[in-house]
């Protein structure tokens, strides 16, 4: 064969392959009613580390804390403070204020771990800076709005319009920009169901995240993911299958009332052998895993086994190797009667408990970093 017929015939070959992927589908209509199975610690993990952020005049918290990025070896939580891996100030990024090196809220941020950059959400741009706080330069994004935003690479920025659906004619719902001068590359079109008037949904929102160097998103208005394949090209890779209990656009949450009456996907984390899932609806409250391998999905709790501690919610982003969580001081103190009773690791077991000796009811939050097992090892 032709080499130049042959080379095209391979790449035709690979397209047809990524094209033919069909999505994984999770039934969370069924799950959602399905009591979670409790499961050790030490079947998904190798260690886990109990960390209190040191407390200091320059660094404190209030009660919206969160975990905005944990690259292993950075931790950077709302505020926008940077800490080490294991605990300790380093510095603050950024200010809050209305200057071209400032940012306007600093609610949502993700990181450019590479290169030590964090990129901080306002309504119309993001504000650079590096983990030491330095201002290196603002990126326009008129049409982000309150929507969510990530890195592809190096290059390039995608981020998403939470209100495409006000725009009928062209409803333009995810940007891929020019990392450094926020120029457009490419524009994907959003979801319309027809003959709906858009509510106000807020127990729903879009949310980005990385894995094995690629890029995710889930819309906040359809229960998928995309995996973002190239700036001009992306796949659906998990669908979730809510039959009956579907989001309604037509919604309006203004009212309290009114809302977490569908089912929604809040967070998802993924690793080689797992998909987590954070999800819920009204009252209802679950962390399911999705295993690639068994292609199964389950509700549950996870014990801590390793340092005889308190049961896992996994949240925040963080890298791939790690799951993440927070507690606060003075819930951790509240809740001591109830860690668990078994500990694999005494040594940190060991360290929790002197944690808990020391610390007081308004120190900073801890945050537990979960280091999860290599793939072939998590049967063991």
């Amino acid at each position: 064969m032709n080499m130049k017929y042959l080379f095209s015939f391979l790449c035709l070959c690979c397209v047809l392959s990524v094209s033919a992927q069909k999505p994984v589908v999770i039934n969370l209509a069924k799950a959602i009613s399905e009591s979670p199975k409790e499961i050790m610690l030490n079947e998904l993990a190798s260690d886990i580390r109990y960390v209190p952020l040191e407390t200091t005049d320059d660094c404190l918290m209030n009660n919206e804390f969160y975990i905005m990025q944990y690259t292993g070896e950075d931790i950077i939580t709302s505020g926008i403070f940077h800490f080490d891996k294991n605990g300790k100030f380093l510095n603050k990024i950024g200010s809050k204020g209305q200057g071209p090196e400032e940012y306007l809220q600093g609610l949502f941020a993700f990181g450019d771990w590479k290169n030590k950059l964090l990129y901080v959400q306002n309504w119309t741009t993001l504000t650079c800076y590096g983990f030491d706080g330095t201002f290196v330069r603002s990126v326009p994004t008129p049409q982000l709005n309150m929507g969510a935003a990530g890195l592809f690479d190096e290059n390039h920025i995608l981020y998403s319009n939470d209100i495409y659906y006000a725009d009928k004619a062209n409803p333009i719902q995810l940007y891929m920009v020019d990392s450094q001068n926020g120029k457009t590359v490419s524009k994907w079109r959003g979801h319309l169901e027809e003959n709906k008037k858009y509510g106000m949904i807020l127990t729903s929102r879009d949310f980005m995240y990385n894995y094995d160097n690629s890029l995710f998103y889930k819309p906040a208005l359809e229960n998928v993911i995309f995996k973002i394949l190239s700036p001009k090209k992306r796949q659906l890779v998990y669908k979730f299958d809510c039959s009956g209990k579907d989001i309604d656009v037509s919604a309006d949450e203004v009212d309290p009332k009114k809302r977490f009456q569908f089912l929604s996907v809040y967070w998802a984390k993924e690793t080689a052998q797992y998909l987590f899932v954070n999800y819920g609806m009204k009252n209802i409250s679950r962390l399911g895993i999705y295993d690639k391998e068994k292609k199964t999905f389950t509700n549950v709790t996870i014990k801590d086994n390793l340092a005889g501690g308190y049961d896992i919610h996994p949240a925040w982003t963080s890298d791939d190797n790690h799951l993440l969580m927070v507690y606060y001081a003075g819930g951790l103190l509240q809740d001591k009667e109830k860690r668990y009773s078994t500990d694999l690791l005494p040594e940190r077991k060991k360290e929790l408990d002197e944690l808990l000796k020391n610390i007081k009811e308004d120190d900073n939050p801890v945050v537990i970093l979960v280091t999860l097992k290599p793939k072939k090892d998590n049967k063991q």
